[in-house]
C-alpha cells in the first residue's frame, strides 16, 4: 500500500478543491458551488495530536454578470486518532520551532546569590569550616535591607539582632556596570590580612573575614540593590558571628585547626620538606618574578629611609630559617607565626586559582607597609594593628631574611625574619620614627626615582602652595574661611601618592581620619606633569551637578563639596608619578568634611 504522502507544512495542511454546475441557459441563472477545505493538524500540551478539517462551500446564483442570491456554509470535522506519521512529524516540527523560539530568561538575582554561596564555601573549605546554605528567607530579608540602603543612599548596618551581616558597596560611572558574587565575597575575604588567628581581636578590623568563615554559621541570605551604577550588597549569615569571646574557636585558620595546638614538631616536618623545591627541576612553574630577594630588600629600605632610619642587609641564615617556615606553612595551609622565635617575623598569605601566578618582592612590603594608617606614632600603640609595619621601619633591626613556598591549593607563603627582633613594648617611640619632611618647608635635591620608580619632585613645596591658593580662590567665591597649610598633612598626603603610583591603582586611603581627593592624570609624554590648577580645577568642576540646600549624599560631586567644605580648615597636598606616565595627587583635609546631615550648612551657593 502506498503510504499517504502530507505537505511540507504540518502547521497548515491545506487541501483546495472547487467544482461548478451550470443550468441551461434559457433560465438565465447560473448557479457557482464553490468548496474550500483546509485540514488542521494541532498539538497541545497533555494531549494527543488532532486532525480538524474545515469545510467552507459557497452557493453563488448569477441572473447575468449580478449576483443573485450567495449563501455560504462551514462545517467542522475533527479526528481524535491522528495518523501515527504525522504524529511524528508534528512532534518533530513543534519540538524544532519551540527551542528555537523559546529563550530561557536568566535569572540575574539567583545566579549571584549562587555565586556567592559558592564563594564563601571555596573560602569556607579553605579554613575547615562547613559549607553553608541558602536560605530565602534570609535572602528576602537581606534585598529589603539592600533595597532601603540604596533608595536612602547611605550605608549603615541593620538592626536586625537575629543574623550577622556584612555589606559591600561599589559605584561606576558606567551605569550598566554590574558586581559579581565572588569578588563580593573576595573583598571581605581580603581582611585576612588585618586578622590575628588563636586570640580574640582588639578592633573588628577584619570583621568581615570573621564572618565568611565563621565556623557556626550555618545559613546564608544574600542579594543586591543598583540604582545607576551604585550597587549594594547585604549578606546576612545565620547564627550570626563576631561574638566577642568565641574568635579564637570560630575563626580557624587557613587549613583548620591543628589536631594539637599545643605543640609543632617543626623538625620533623621541616626535615620532610625539600627546601630546595623552587629551584628544582620538578617545579614546572616559578613561584617568584623578577629578582625577588633584592625587590624585595630595597622594598624594606625604600620604606625605612622615608622614615629616616638605616636600611636593613640581606642575611643568608636568616633566608634559609624563614624559608623553613614558609615551607611548613605551605605544607599546612595555615598562616600562624613560628612559635619560641627569637627573631622578628612578619608573614604574608595570597592565594590564586590561577596554576600561574606569581608574586614580586614588593607586594608584601607594600601590604604591610599600609597598616602605617593605624600607627600611633610618637607613643606606645595599644594593640598591634600596625605591627607587620613597625616591624618593617623598626630602627634597630639591621638584617633581614625571606623565603617563599607555593602549595598546591594555590596559595603563596611569604616570611620575612628580622635581627634584632623589633615591635618591643616601651621601644616604640624612639624605633618607630614618623615620615621625614620630604618636601615641605626643605630644600630637595633635583627630582629623581626611588626605588619603585616613583617620581619625586624637588618644587613640591611650589606645587602645595600653588594648591593652597587655588583652594582659597574657590573657597571665597561661596564665602567660606580659607585653609592653611599643614606640613604633617603633607607628608601625609605625599606618602600615599607615592603609593598610588607606586601600585598604579586610583583609590582611597582605609581608615583615615581625614578627608581625601585624589586626582590622576595621564601622559604618554613623561615628561609632562599637571599643575596643581588643573588637579583642583576637575574637583571643582563638581559643582555643576551639585544640589545646593538638600541633605543628599551626591557621589558625584563628593570632590567639590570637600574643596569648599566650610569645617574644613587645614590643608596638606602630594604629588607622584610613575614610569607609566601616570601622575597621582592626593589632598587631605582636617577636619574633614562631607559628614552626612551637615551638607546644607558647610556648602553654600557661591556669590554671584
Amino acid at each position: 500500500m502506498r503510504k499517504p504522502t502530507f505537505p511540507g507544512s504540518l502547521t497548515d495542511l491545506h487541501r483546495f478543491r472547487k467544482t461548478a454546475h451550470g443550468h441551461d441557459g434559457s433560465s438565465r441563472i447560473v448557479m457557482v458551488r464553490k468548496t474550500d477545505q483546509r485540514t488542521f493538524a494541532s498539538i497541545q500540551n497533555g494531549q494527543e495530536p488532532k486532525l480538524e478539517t474545515i469545510t467552507r462551500e459557497t452557493i453563488e446564483t448569477f441572473r447575468g454578470e449580478r449576483t443573485e442570491c450567495k449563501i455560504t456554509t462551514e462545517t467542522k470535522d475533527k479526528e481524535e486518532k491522528c495518523p501515527p506519521d504525522i504524529v511524528e512529524a508534528l512532534t518533530d516540527k513543534v519540538g524544532k520551532t519551540a527551542k528555537k523560539h523559546i529563550v530561557k530568561k536568566k535569572n540575574v538575582l539567583m545566579e549571584f546569590q549562587q555565586e556567592c554561596l559558592r564563594a564563601h564555601n571555596e573560602y569556607r573549605l579553605k579554613h575547615g569550616a562547613p559549607p553553608l546554605k541558602l536560605n530565602k528567607t534570609m535572602c528576602k530579608v537581606s534585598q529589603d535591607w539592600a533595597n532601603d540602603l540604596i533608595r536612602k543612599g547611605v550605608m549603615r548596618h541593620s538592626n536586625n539582632k537575629d543574623y550577622g551581616e556584612n555589606l559591600f558597596f561599589v559605584q561606576s560611572s558606567n551605569p550598566n556596570f554590574t558586581v559579581t558574587g565572588k569578588r563580593t565575597v573576595d573583598s571581605w575575604y581580603e581582611e585576612i590580612k588585618c586578622h590575628e588567628f588563636g586570640r580574640e581581636p582588639s578592633s573588628l578590623a577584619s570583621g568581615h573575614f570573621t564572618q565568611v568563615v565563621w565556623k557556626d554559621s550555618k545559613e546564608l541570605g544574600v542579594a543586591f540593590a543598583k540604582s545607576g551604577g551604585k550597587i549594594i550588597v547585604v549578606a546576612n549569615y545565620y547564627p550570626p558571628g563576631n561574638i566577642i569571646g568565641q574568635f579564637a574557636e570560630n575563626v580557624p585558620p587557613l587549613g583548620g585547626f591543628p589536631t594539637n595546638n599545643n605543640h609543632i614538631d617543626l623538625a620533623s616536618d621541616v626535615a620532610k620538606l625539600s627546601l630546595t623545591a623552587p629551584k628544582s627541576p620538578k617545579s614546572p612553574t616559578p613561584i617568584t618574578e623578577g629578582s625577588f630577594e633584592e625587590d624585595f630588600l630595597e622594598a624594606h629600605n625604600a620604606y625605612r629611609r622615608r622614615h629616616g632610619v638605616a636600611p636593613l642587609k640581606l642575611d643568608r641564615k636568616l633566608c634559609k630559617y624563614s624559608q623553613e617556615w614558609a615551607s611548613y606553612l605551605a605544607q599546612k595551609n595555615i598562616l600562624e607565626h613560628r612559635p619560641g622565635s627569637n627573631y622578628g617575623e612578619n608573614i604574608y598569605c595570597l592565594y590564586s586559582s590561577d596554576p600561574n601566578f606569581t608574586i614580586n618582592g614588593h607586594t608584601p612590603v607594600d601590604t604591610w607597609y599600609e597598616e602605617v594608617a593605624q600607627h600611633p606614632f610618637g607613643r606606645e600603640p595599644n594593640d598591634l594593628k600596625s605591627g607587620h609595619f613597625s616591624q618593617v621601619v623598626w630602627k634597630s633591626s639591621e638584617f633581614l631574611g625571606v623565603g617563599v613556598a607555593k602549595n598546591s591549593q594555590g596559595s603563596i607563603y611569604v616570611v620575612a625574619n628580622y635581627s634584632p627582633a623589633g615591635n618591643f613594648v616601651g621601644c616604640y617611640v624612639e624605633n618607630v620614627p614618623p615620615v621625614k619632611p620630604a618636601f615641605y618647608g626643605e630644600k630637595l635635591p633635583n627630582s629623581g626615582k626611588d626605588e619603585a620608580g616613583v617620581s619625586t619632585f624637588s618644587g613640591c613645596t611650589q606645587f602645595a602652595l600653588d594648591a593652597l591658593k587655588v583652594h582659597n580662590e574657590y573657597r571665597r567665591k561661596h564665602g567660606v574661611p580659607d585653609l592653611t597649610l599643614s606640613k604633617d598633612l603633607c607628608n601625609y598626603a605625599q606618602e600615599w601618592a607615592e603609593t598610588c603610583a607606586r601600585t598604579s591603582s586610583l583609590q582611597h586611603r582605609a581608615n583615615s581620619e581625614y578627608g581625601e581627593n585624589i586626582f590622576c592624570l595621564y601622559s604618554s609624554d613623561f615628561s609632562h606633569t599637571p599643575t596643581a590648577r588643573d588637579a583642583i580645577k576637575e574637583w571643582y568642576d563638581e559643582c555643576k551637578s551639585h544640589i545646593y540646600g538638600v541633605e543628599r549624599v551626591n557621589r558625584n560631586t563628593l570632590h567639590f563639596t570637600q574643596v569648599v567644605w566650610r569645617g574644613s580648615t587645614e590643608f596638606g597636598i602630594g604629588i607622584a608619578k610613575n614610569k607609566k606616565g601616570q601622575t597621582y595627587v592626593v589632598g587631605n583635609y582636617s577636619p574633614r568634611g562631607n559628614i552626612i546631615g551637615q551638607f546644607v550648612e558647610n556648602v553654600p551657593k557661591a556669590r554671584s
